[in-house]
């Protein structure tokens, strides 16, 4: 493996600030601990990882907050950067600890709600949820129990529900009959819809 040249980069004091130091996005991974290479990317993420991750949540059909897969992301980036010495390329080294963070935080999720969310008065659930009159633990679960579901369905649910896609089209670019979309939408909405509806008699109906 060739040796990364850190010279045209220029040398600057571990964890000064990106506006002082100036660094190419490699030389931002390549030195000091992962404390400081985590303080290089916070701040103006220098890397661009928060727009990796919505892009990544989209591709991927997945319900998750990208704040939150983002900071696992900057913290897998931070503690692995001492491994990294250019190889494999810069690009796919970040999108594998993207996938890498959005593995975590679904595996997580599909536990038991946690105190942290509970307590929570301004957590993303509670924002979401408010508006729609929904209790943001059953939408919590209900997105973690969406987002086990199969790639199949998930990617029907944002074309169809989401993304508002003309069907047509989307049945065209998938070699999908309308009804055999529609089935994989309804199974993904079915789910989303069971975690948040009241049980009870009228629940049927209302959904509807």
């Amino acid at each position: 493996m060739q040796p990364v040249d850190l010279s045209a980069h220029g040398k600057t004091p571990i964890g000064a600030p990106l506006s002082e130091a100036r660094l190419a996005p490699a030389a931002l991974l390549l030195t000091g601990t992962p404390r400081e290479v985590l303080a290089r990317l916070v701040p103006d993420d220098p890397l661009g990882l928060r727009e990796r991750v919505a892009a990544r949540l989209a591709a991927r059909a997945l319900l998750l907050d990208v704040e939150r897969v983002l900071a696992r992301a900057l913290a897998a980036s931070a503690q692995r950067a001492y491994a990294w010495r250019g190889e494999p390329a810069l690009d796919r080294w970040l999108a594998e600890r993207v996938d890498e963070a959005i593995e975590d935080v679904v595996g997580e999720d599909l536990g038991a709600w946690s105190e942290r969310e509970s307590r929570s008065a301004v957590g993303p659930w509670t924002v979401f949820a408010a508006p729609l009159g929904l209790d943001p633990r059953a939408l919590f679960e209900g997105c973690a129990r969406f987002n086990r579901l199969p790639f199949e369905q998930r990617e029907a649910f944002f074309l169809l529900v989401l993304e508002g896609a003309p069907s047509d089209e989307a049945c065209r670019s998938r070699s999908l009959s309308l009804s055999e979309l529609a089935r994989r939408a309804r199974g993904a909405l079915d789910v989303l819809r069971g975690a948040v509806l009241p049980a009870g008699p009228g629940a049927t109906e209302s959904a509807r």
